[in-house]
């Protein structure tokens, strides 16, 4: 497998990053929603004009490795921050029980530099004393930057959610830190992926939870979890704060090796 292919899934991530966690200007007096499906899309609309924010993410439950057994994920944290006018956002995954790996991202501008400690060095062709510099599409090479458009993201979001078997529900209004906060619910089983998508390999039920701040329906709070026969049950929970100091820069030349082809 190709290095770009391996990376193709950080790609993925930091774009869907982008959308999800995301937020617009702020509007103090943000008009009462009721319906599920408006809250969510309010929240996809409201990503036009963010500046900066900052994650991060803990997770919970298992996986299941072939010839590996499970692996604890309790220990495992992500966190990382984003500067979107500049282009320049960083990222951190910490996983100790899966054989000590660790991954740190730099983003800027269109070069990914990044260290793995880990078994993932190798397959990446990285390591964890040197930056390993790469070359990013630009998003007009790149279906993935596609979807930052927040006016696209809203409409491919109505559609999605037009097309569950299990609408989305309201949850009770909740608190997340001192600000109130809007939940609600996605369930989505491996019946209903067969349902959507006939070829779908998925053989295990997803709950999405998303904490949409009332203020202004930027996504305070994130949590995916998972329960699937051949991974195990697993969760990954998301907080978010906005308008936050984000520094970013280039490693030195002297870290900083590049590839082989």
């Amino acid at each position: 497998m190709s290095r770009r292919s391996l990376l193709a899934p950080f790609a993925a991530l930091v774009a869907v990053l982008v959308i999800v966690l995301a937020a617009c200007s702020s509007t103090p007096q943000a008009p009462a929603l009721t319906d599920p499906k408006d809250i969510l899309t309010k929240s996809a609309e409201s990503l036009a004009g963010v500046k900066t924010f900052e994650f991060t993410g803990t997770f919970s439950g298992s996986v299941k490795a072939e010839q590996l057994g499970d692996f604890d994920l309790s220990s495992m944290t992500l966190s990382g921050a984003m500067d979107v006018p500049n282009k320049k956002a960083k990222v951190t995954l910490d996983a100790p029980t899966l054989l000590g790996t660790k991954i740190d991202a730099l983003l800027i501008d269109q070069v990914v530099y990044y260290k793995v400690a880990g078994p993932l060095a190798v397959a990446l062709n990285a390591s964890a004393d040197k930056w390993t510099r790469i070359d990013v599409p630009a998003a007009s090479e790149n279906p993935v930057g596609d979807v930052t458009d927040p006016q696209e993201a809203a409409r491919q979001l109505q559609d999605a959610l037009g097309k569950l078997p299990t609408p989305p529900v309201k949850q009770a209004d909740e608190k997340c830190g001192d600000q109130d906060c809007y939940h609600v619910t996605i369930k989505v089983t491996a019946d209903d992926m067969k349902s959507l998508d006939p070829t779908s390999s998925i053989n295990g039920d997803i709950t999405l939870d998303v904490w949409s701040r009332k203020s202004d329906y930027r996504p305070a709070k994130i949590a995916v979890n998972a329960a699937s026969v051949d991974m195990g049950t697993f969760g990954v929970t998301i907080e978010i704060k906005y308008d936050v100091p984000v520094s970013v820069d280039a490693p030195p030349a002297d870290q900083v090796v590049t590839p082989s082809a």
